[in-house]
Parts: structure tokens; sequence; C-alpha cells
């Protein structure tokens, strides 16, 4: 059973003058003061509608595009319900009833979108109680776009309902499906055929990948250190491949070993980045978006542990970059291809082109989950972009460092 206060229009005042970011959709409070760091759209844009109701701002398309995934992820921060006669005050209510009725039904229509069969699904009668001691019931029921409806009984009998939107999304049964007090990668193999669904519903939780502790410390990456790895080795390639050097012994150098001169090397330096952002695009879509057998365990893990961790819990600041040991294995990968079709110094001047591509790429992505980009620059454009492919449609925009690639491929959002 779920337990909400009752607040006044005046509490929900006096808790965002405390410091605290307060926003009301449909008559139930919550307090997102915590997430405003994560917020997908900017701390500025949430913080600017503390203490209002943000319900109609939610549904809109106009200001700031919100899925189904963005009102899942507001059931564990509600903090209480608006007490009903301040739900008509003009300083916490939105102004126009004829939008709310528009943008409920386009909200409908998104949730349709987002579960793909236009389904809706619920979990039995949960009871809410407001601070006088009265329960408001919630009743649930599998609709197509139906709204819960939330009823608080009056003291002379009669009952007023509470539009409110449903939050409850295909696939959500975390509690039911998943604990997330254990390691991941030993339970996500069972979820079968509702992995799929589950893995896209995000959630703003920690997450614990392996039993052993020595390996999950490698498995989580603050941002800084990819340059601090990775750009020294840019820099020992670049001279490697453009200094003539002959060390007795030496077995970084066999075979056709002479040294591109700056103006080959500056060429074959841009091609390896422009060539990283194919890779970054090709990598992205068909490997990291790879849909698994539902009947295959270990294909599903390994998905998980490859890219599905980082769409389930997209807030995770020490997840959101790419981990030095198997980015190694990678990039030795390519480094051979390349070796394959060019000569020993022409490959590294490419690779370390192409490495120079991969430390933009993971800091621009980090950047896109935890900046906050001036609007109408290329960067909020960007993270809008990466946004919609994490929270609107995650078949579509695969380009994180440009959206270059998605243009020929017809895969743009």
């Amino acid at each position: 059973m779920t337990i909400l206060k009752e607040f006044t229009a005046e509490d929900v005042t006096d808790r965002v003058s405390h410091g605290d970011c307060w926003v009301i959709v449909d008559g139930i409070i919550y307090d997102v003061s915590d997430f405003s760091e994560r917020h997908p759209g900017g701390m500025e844009v949430l913080l600017a509608q503390a203490g209002r109701d943000v319900s109609e701002l939610m549904r809109s398309d106009a200001f700031h595009e919100h899925s189904t995934a963005a009102f899942s992820l507001l059931k564990d921060m509600r903090v209480g319900i608006l007490r009903a006669k301040d739900q008509s005050c003009p300083s916490t209510t939105s102004s126009s009833s004829s939008v709310a009725a528009t943008t409920s039904t386009s909200t409908a229509e998104m949730d349709t979108r987002a579960n793909g069969n236009g389904s809706r699904h619920s979990n039995g009668v949960g009871h809410l109680s407001n601070g006088n001691g009265h329960v408001l019931h919630r009743h649930h029921a599998a609709t197509n776009g139906n709204s819960t409806s939330l009823s608080s009984p009056r003291a002379n009998g009669s009952s007023q309902s509470l539009n409110v939107k449903d939050f409850s999304m295909q696939g959500w049964r975390d509690e039911d499906l998943v604990d997330w007090s254990k390691p991941m990668l030993s339970q996500v193999g069972q979820l079968g055929s509702l992995y799929h669904t589950w893995v896209h519903a995000p959630v703003d939780k920690p997450l614990r990948l392996f039993h052993s502790d020595f390996v999950e410390f490698f498995s989580r990456t603050p941002w800084y250190v990819i340059p601090l790895i990775w750009l020294p080795v840019v820099a020992f390639l670049s001279v490697l491949c453009t200094s003539p050097l002959s060390l007795p012994g030496s077995w970084l150098l066999v075979g056709d070993a002479a040294p591109v001169s700056a103006t080959s090397f500056s060429v074959l330096f841009v091609l390896g980045a422009v060539l990283w952002t194919l890779v970054e695009y090709m990598l992205h879509r068909f490997v990291f978006h790879l849909t698994p057998p539902d009947d295959w365990p270990s294909i599903i893990t390994a998905h998980f542990l490859l890219h599905g961790q980082h769409h389930k819990v997209p807030f995770e600041t020490m997840r959101l970059v790419f981990p030095p040991v198997p980015a190694s294995m990678i990039a030795a990968f390519f480094y051979w291809v390349l070796r394959l079709m060019f000569s020993l110094s022409a490959t590294q001047a490419l690779t370390a082109g192409g490495l120079f591509g991969y430390v933009c790429y993971d800091l621009t992505h980090y950047y896109l989950h935890h900046g906050e980009p001036r609007r109408g620059t290329y960067f909020h454009r960007l993270k809008s972009y990466h946004v919609r492919h994490h929270f609107v449609n995650h078949k579509a925009g695969f380009g994180i460092s440009n959206w270059f690639w998605d243009i020929p491929f017809r895969t743009a959002s």
C-alpha cells in the first residue's frame, strides 16, 4: 500500500522556498530535487518549473517532448497529493482545460506508440491515503489509454475524481522481474522475451553487474579516465609514425617502418577520426542494438553487459563511458584490420586519428547526459537528439558525436 500525504498549495510553495524542487502532475506532487541534475532536458529547465503544475508541459511537444518512459520515472518521486480545492488555484494549475484534454489524448497516443501494441498493464488495486486518514483508491485496469482515477471522499459523502495519468508502462515490473540488490548479470538472461521491453524502460537506480568486487571495480569508469589513458596512446602513435625510431631489438617496429611525412600524417589522422564516426554509428546500430534471441540467455546477458545496461540506467555517471579493458580489445581488433591493408606507419597514423575520434565521442556522450549546453547551440541540438534515442525511439538516432550517418542510412530521429 502506497501512502501519500495531502499538501496544500502553500505547503508546496514553502518547500520550494526552502530549496526543494517539487512539481505537480495531475494532482500528484513529486520531489524532483535529486533528479534535477540528471534531468535529460537540463537542470535549469526543471528548476524553472518548481512549485508549478507541469501536467500540460509534459504532454506538449511544443516545448519539450516527454515519452511514457519520462512519466514512468516519476513513480519513485511521489511525495503527496495536492489538496482538492487547490487544484484550481491559478498559481499551481494550468490555465486551459481544453489544452489539457488535447494533451491527454496525445499522451495516450504516445503510450500506444511506445508500447507497440496499444495495450497498457496494471498491477491491480492500490490504496493511497491523504493526510486526514481518508483512503484514496487508485483503480487500475487494463485499458487502451484511459486515465487512472483517484477518488477522495469528502465530508458530505461525495467524492472528487482526479484525472491522473497511468504512469505504468508495459514491461515496468522491476520489483517482480529482478532484484536490484543483487548483481544484475546473473539475472537478466532469465528474462527471455520480457528483456526487450524491460531494458528500454529506464530507471534511476544504482546498478551492480558482478558478484566480484574486483571485476565490478573495472566495470565502472569515471569520464576523466578516457582522456588520461587514450590521449597518451594517441600521442605515442603520432610520434611513432612520424619519427624514424629504430631502437636495437625493438619489437614495436617490424616490416615497413618508414615514417610518414607531416602532411601525410595530417591527412591520415583526420581520415582516421572521420572513419571513427562511421565505426561509432555501425557499432551502435548493428552491435549494441542487436536484438538478442528470447531463448538464448547468454546472448541476452552479453547484450546487457555491452550496451543494454546503459539504456536501463542512463543516469549512472560511472557507466556512461566505455571501460578501458574492453575498449582496448576493440581498438586492437581495428588496428590489426587496418594493418592488413596499410603500411605500419599509415596504420599508426590512422589509429591515432581513430582513437582521438573515440575520445571525443566518449566525452561528448558524457556531456550529452550530464552537461547543460546553451539552448540553440550544436551541443544542445545534439543533446535533444540523443535524449530522443533514449526516451522516445531507441530504434533511431544512432549517431552520438554527430548525426551525419543517420541521414544516408535513414535512421534520423
